[in-house]
């Protein structure tokens, strides 16, 4: 990741505009559009607080299977401090140290493999998959990698989700996330995967067992999101 952005450090934009932009975004890292959401929502925290629930809502409406706008979201309404807690998941965002993680936790001179089909992962020790959000329920990823998913589990290759920042979410709120990107007409919102095969989720704490990762995750589950809106 880059230099991590100091808190309170944002364009002298009218919040709404950016978070517009941010809905508007056709496509975009979740960690980057969850960040400058997480700055935006911070602001308008600061100048309208009654409007941050729509605001999120309607971001939510727009990237549905983005695990870390889900996170900003819940963690941002059941604040006692929303703008530092905006601040703090802006931070945290940029400041990402998964990818390090990941590098650390391979075994030395393990073939990991991300992208191929059966010819690809026959050989491959681990296969890793970036995933925009993870869940008791499944992951959700980009279309084309459902096909590595699919050699993985043929040839019995184990599979490492690479899940950073905010994409580890607890049960109820995936469970609003999967609800909602199934009425998506986007195709670039994501697909959900089963867990099948997944040995190993990597995400900020370090490589676990996907029932470790899922138990520590640090997402509220706020009511205003559960409920469909």
């Amino acid at each position: 990741m880059g230099a991590c952005r100091q808190a309170g450090s944002v364009a002298a934009v009218h919040p709404i505009e950016r978070l517009r932009y941010v809905a508007r975004a056709g496509w975009g890292a979740p960690d980057v559009l969850a960040a400058e959401a997480a700055w935006a929502l911070a602001d308008l925290a600061v100048r309208e607080p009654s409007a941050v629930l729509p605001a999120c809502r309607r971001l939510l409406d727009r990237h549905p299977g983005c695990g870390p706008m889900w996170w900003v979201a819940a963690r941002i309404l059941t604040a006692g401090d929303p703008v530092a807690e905006g601040e703090r998941c802006a931070d945290a965002l940029e400041c990402d140290q998964t990818d390090e993680l990941l590098d650390e936790a391979l075994p030395p001179g393990a073939r990991v493999v991300r992208r191929g089909g059966v010819s690809d992962v026959a050989s491959a020790d681990i296969v890793v998959v970036q995933v925009d959000a993870f869940g008791a329920g499944g992951m959700v990823v980009d279309a084309d990698v459902l096909g590595l998913l699919e050699a993985a589990r043929a040839v019995e290759v184990p599979v490492w989700a690479e899940a950073g920042v905010g994409r580890i979410l607890p049960p109820r709120l995936w469970d609003a996330l999967a609800r909602k990107l199934e009425s998506a007409v986007d195709a670039r919102a994501g697909v959900v995967a089963d867990l099948a095969g997944v040995e190993r989720v990597v995400g900020p704490s370090g490589a676990q067992p996907p029932r470790l990762a899922l138990a520590g995750t640090d997402c509220p589950e706020p009511p205003e999101l559960l409920a469909h809106w």
